[in-house]
């Protein structure tokens, strides 16, 4: 049970939504630029995954500090 409203506290920080903000608006800006499909998803997952990887690594640096 303590895993589970430690993941919805998580959710909870503003670190977490603008980092994955960010990394949505990064994605998407790759979409627009680059024509082709394939490219577009060699270029995104990627991307997105270390995006979220910082994002979450952001968000546990800034818990141990407070």
């Amino acid at each position: 049970m303590d895993f589970i409203v430690g993941i919805v506290d998580l959710f909870a920080y503003w670190r977490l939504g603008v980092g994955l903000a960010l990394t949505a608006l990064a994605c998407w800006l790759l979409v627009v630029l680059i024509p082709n499909d394939t490219a577009q998803w060699i270029v995104c997952i990627p991307l997105g995954l270390v995006g979220v990887f910082l994002v979450f690594r952001w968000q546990h640096r800034a818990d141990l500090g407070s």
